[in-house]
């Protein structure tokens, strides 16, 4: 089968709809989770034959060990505090939260994570990088479940048509109106998640990258990022350090969902998969060139991708036969060049072997949505 390996960041969950589609062509994906499998064949039926199939791979690089339970105890009972949940993302994103478990009014976010961690009776940290740690755990299961109110508000706005919309927004608020008062409160809602995304977007990729610089990176020859906010650490960083910027190169069509259930829509991206085996072969081995190729020179033909082949048009070509635009949408993952920095080096990840021969030379990130 088709083979790209890819570390998808810094969201922590791909098994939706909206993410199937990355399987097309992003395989296997990598992907960091905050809690360890449990111990056991305990695989769920939604998750299993993506796992099982090879199309994607879950990596823990601070497993839990017995706080496991206590944790994900935890985490539901934050969970089932819907009004408060963004504000406690946005107090450990921030360093200061309103009073919390008994803590004084801008508690500092490690004194949060203390009494979260007492109250739940998880295993207390010794120091101010075990905190750390954990704070970094918190954040990102509590995106986690951000993000999922945020797919469920999505498909509850979607039974509304454009015409609706309009009508709602331009009109005075009925009060008999329980169609209009759901669709208002669900837009309010949407607002507030969004609103909290954008806030913690930084604070989110810094608790990633605390939770992966704890064990070796898993194999990666494309980092694919799931915002352009997240994207914009990278980039930042690449202009800070190289006092250059990223250059684009490519941009790859895809659905904007797999609306499936797990068995089916593997059964779809793996039939997807055989029928474009030569275009994506084609695309990773022209990617592959340009990592590798010291030094990088951009007004060379051979540094433009694609070129001297139709792989844009045959794979667009599958994409209408396959999963039709009028049915499933388009969403865009573009391509960018990090001349000389691959991207491990440029977040300081643990030295690695000296590079060999082929090796990528320069790092190559992809991110998902609008340029």
């Amino acid at each position: 089968m088709n083979s790209f390996d890819t570390l998808f960041f810094p969201e922590t969950n791909i098994f939706s709809e909206n993410r199937y589609p990355l399987l097309l062509f992003f395989t296997p994906l990598h992907f960091v989770q905050v809690v360890e499998a449990a111990p056991g064949p305990h695989l769920d039926t939604e998750t299993k034959p993506f796992l099982e199939r090879g199309l994607c791979q879950a990596h823990t690089p601070a497993p839990l060990g017995n706080n496991r339970e206590p944790f994900l105890q935890l985490i539901r009972g934050i969970a089932e505090q819907k009004e408060s949940l963004a504000g406690y993302l946005n107090g450990l994103a921030t360093e200061s939260a309103p009073a919390l478990a008994g803590n004084e009014p801008h508690a500092s976010a490690q004194a949060i994570v203390s009494s979260l961690l007492r109250q739940y009776g998880v295993a207390q940290a010794t120091n101010g990088t075990d905190l750390q740690l954990w704070q970094a755990r918190l954040v990102l299961a509590m995106a986690e479940i951000l993000d999922g109110h945020e797919e469920a508000l999505r498909e509850q706005l979607f039974l509304f048509n454009e015409e609706e919309i309009a009508a709602f927004r331009s009109l005075p608020r009925a009060a008999d109106s329980s169609e209009e008062d759901l669709f208002r409160e669900g837009a309010k809602m949407m607002a507030q998640l969004e609103n909290a995304h954008l806030a913690g977007s930084a604070k989110r990729f810094a608790a990633w990258l605390r939770l992966v610089q704890n064990s070796p990176l898993p194999p990666a020859q494309v980092w694919l990022a799931a915002t352009r906010d997240s994207a914009k650490q990278i980039f930042d960083r690449y202009a800070s350090i190289s006092n250059a910027h990223a250059i684009p190169l490519y941009k790859l069509a895809l659905p904007a969902q797999i609306a499936a259930s797990g068995k089916y829509a593997v059964e779809q991206i793996e039939e997807f998969q055989q029928a474009t085996m030569p275009v994506h072969q084609g695309i990773a081995a022209d990617f592959q060139r340009i990592v590798a190729t010291r030094p990088y020179l951009g007004d060379v033909y051979e540094s433009l991708l694609p070129y001297g082949t139709d792989w844009a048009e045959q794979w667009e070509g599958a994409l209408d036969n396959f999963f039709p635009a009028a049915n499933d949408g388009r969403q865009d993952v573009t391509f960018y060049l990090l001349p000389d920095q691959p991207i491990g080096r440029l977040l300081s990840m643990p030295a690695t072997p000296d590079t060999a021969p082929g090796d990528p030379v320069h790092g190559l990130l992809a991110v998902l949505g609008p340029a």
